[in-house]
């Protein structure tokens, strides 16, 4: 890799090669099995000690028992748990697949500029995510706890025909305060979805 490519980072180069990191591996000789199968390591042998992971086609990402002690990595790992690589051959090798060994300083900033872009769209679908997860499991707890207000009066009305000749159970304070929050709770979760905003 000349100086000028030396300047793209891991991070920036992993941002570039997502989705292509299976026809990366295989042009420099490494075998491409089926996502989660185990085989043999090209790196250490064994018979089913490595796969590929699930996010494999995004980040090179791979696992290796290594004989009863777990290694793993991303692609770029990958290439030195095969074959011995330095980082800046492994940088090397990436940057020549991509083709940044031949363009100029105004082609690598807009691919780095694009690498950020990618960054920062990549961090916002985590976000995004793991807010919806946040919301979802908000929902179920009210509903679990709605559920427990609900079975408390169901008993009390049952004891209240079992020995007091039955009256009806209302609802009680903490029964309606938890239908309330569970109902903030669903608007919360979904109401976003349909370009609306929740009260």
């Amino acid at each position: 890799m000349t100086a000028k490519n030396q300047q793209f980072s891991f991070s920036e180069l992993q941002l570039l090669m997502r989705g292509k990191w299976a026809g990366y591996h295989g042009s420099v000789g490494i075998i491409q099995h089926k996502i989660g199968k185990q085989v043999g390591c090209q790196g250490c042998g064994g018979e089913d000690r490595f796969s590929f992971q699930k996010d494999y086609p995004e980040t090179g990402r791979w696992f290796c028992r290594q004989g009863g002690d777990p290694t793993g990595g991303d692609g770029f790992a990958l290439l030195h748990h095969i074959y011995g690589w330095t980082p800046q051959q492994q940088l090397q090798s990436v940057a020549d697949y991509l083709g940044l060994s031949k363009i100029d300083d105004k082609e690598k900033k807009a691919l780095r500029l694009t690498a950020e872009k990618q960054a920062k769209e990549l961090q916002a679908a985590i976000a995004k995510k793991d807010e919806q997860a946040r919301r979802d499991s908000n929902v179920l707890t009210m509903l679990e706890n709605l559920i427990d207000e609900i079975r408390h009066r169901q008993y009390l009305q049952h004891q209240a025909v079992r020995f007091n000749g039955g009256y009806i159970a209302e609802p009680t304070i903490d029964e309606v305060t938890t239908a309330q929050e569970l109902n903030a709770a669903i608007l919360e979760a979904y109401a976003h979805k349909r370009g609306v905003d929740y009260v």
